[in-house]
């Protein structure tokens, strides 16, 4: 496999066409899959040890300086198991546990070792051992994550968050969980889940979606998915006021925006905008709406708003 093509995979870049082509040559045979968990783990490696790495164009300058970064990130997924964090799993084996935050303005894709595919949107915190060894499998997330599992029904798949916990065989569902807003909701496509919180529990079925509020689980209808369209690069909004609004556009867009306390916006919006279109996009399209200005700082990546 071509490893360019894995790389716009990893950074969310790649096309319909070769995100197909990935998952078909790893799901062609288990020496793939391992060099693509492999590459991964390198590729967070890297994400962890810098935030200097464009995200843009693929070119050479970028490729080679990849490599030299790629022998730094051996050295940190080495130095990490020696020193660092380490999973339990059995009384005579320590498992390395990887850390991956993706920051502001992206999203990530992950396959852990036993197949499961994880997609995080930005601000998102995922932990998980370089193997599954024994009779579970265990990884923590915090904020906003779709899952894929692999199915195993002798070895249940579970994603502590820190509101509570979600039990899984094999199934694709969303899940959020912070820590900041105490938010814990999963909105299940496929399978069956179980999601516990303290001692209360409740068994999720497939087109439902079921959220921890005021020490209760309460379920509804999924009618739609559109406030987990960030897996597709799309920020969706539903009345959202302008300062919510700026708020979700730093996320978004990995930006840091400061409003001029004078300003008087009491409009509340509703829509949505591709993240690929990028910030000035989404600005000058609500200056339809509502007159301001804006200046974008590149050196500090900071975008003050006046009236």
């Amino acid at each position: 496999m071509n490893k360019e093509i894995l790389y716009k995979y990893f950074e969310n870049r790649a096309s319909l066409e070769e995100r197909i082509k990935v998952r078909e040559w790893v799901e062609a045979a288990p020496e793939n899959k391992e060099k693509f968990s492999r590459e991964r783990n390198i590729y967070n490696a890297i994400l962890l040890s810098t935030d200097s790495i464009s995200r843009t164009e693929y070119n050479f300058r970028r490729h080679h300086r990849m490599q030299l970064l790629r022998i730094a990130a051996i050295f940190i997924v080495l130095f990490s198991a020696t020193v660092g964090i380490f999973y339990v799993t059995m009384a005579d084996r320590m498992i390395p546990l990887y850390s991956l935050t993706v920051p502001s303005g992206n999203t990530n894709t992950l396959l852990l070792p036993d197949g499961t595919k994880v997609w995080l949107n930005a601000g998102t915190t995922i932990k998980y051992p370089s193997s599954f060894i024994g009779t579970k499998r265990n990884i923590e997330i915090e904020g906003e994550a779709y899952l894929e599992v692999a199915h195993n029904r002798w070895r249940p798949f579970t994603i502590n968050t820190p509101n509570g916990k979600v039990k899984v065989l094999g199934t694709k569902f969303y899940v959020t969980s912070t820590t900041k807003d105490k938010y814990f909701t999963v909105s299940l496509i496929e399978g069956s889940v179980n999601m516990a919180s303290g001692e209360k529990s409740i068994i999720l079925k497939p087109g439902y979606r079921a959220q921890f509020e005021n020490g209760e689980f309460k379920q509804s209808v999924i009618h739609s998915l559109e406030s987990e369209l960030w897996k597709d690069g799309i920020y969706y909004f539903k009345n959202k006021s302008f300062n919510e609004l700026m708020s979700g556009f730093e996320k978004c867009f990995g930006v840091k925006i400061i409003i001029d306390n004078n300003m008087e916006n009491t409009q509340h919006y509703t829509g949505k905008f591709y993240r690929y279109n990028g910030i000035q996009h989404a600005l000058r399209t609500l200056q339809y709406d509502f007159k301001f200005d804006y200046k974008w700082d590149k050196d500090s990546n900071t975008i003050s708003i006046t009236k």
